[in-house]
């Protein structure tokens, strides 16, 4: 039995693979950035842009959802100062599409990791850092 080739070029495995490490990738620099306490980076003063711009509801949403949900190229782009913008392109080697596309899912997900680490203080529980649960 014989199989008959169309010609028409198949889906290209070393493509489909890089997507994921790509978007690692992105995710990992949204972690550092967030946790960060650098001038004019760090969750505090993304809050603050959220703030400006009057995202502020939106961005705090991510952090108390279990599945924050995606957001548009240009909110993104109101969210982030352009010169972040520029690194994350550098690192990834994304154009400003690709990245700010990658960006509207990571970006509430990297959001949602910040603040669930926050929330949870040495014991594990909810509450303060610091907090000793006997003494509430």
């Amino acid at each position: 039995m014989t199989t008959a080739h169309s010609g028409a070029p198949g889906p290209e495995p070393k493509a489909a693979s890089a997507l994921p490490d790509r978007s690692l990738e992105i995710a990992a620099c949204l972690d550092d950035l967030l946790a960060s306490g650098e001038p004019r980076n760090g969750y505090d003063t993304l809050l603050h842009r959220a703030a400006d711009v009057g995202l502020y509801d939106v961005v705090r949403a991510w952090s108390l959802t279990d599945t924050p949900t995606a957001v548009d190229k240009m909110t993104a782009r109101l969210l982030l100062p352009g010169e972040l913008l520029a690194v994350l392109t550098h690192e990834t080697a994304w154009s400003d599409d690709e990245a700010l596309t990658a960006l509207a899912t990571e970006l509430p997900l990297a959001v949602r990791r910040y603040g669930t680490k926050q929330r949870f203080n040495r014991f594990g529980h909810t509450g303060c850092h610091g907090e000793d649960p006997v003494r509430r």
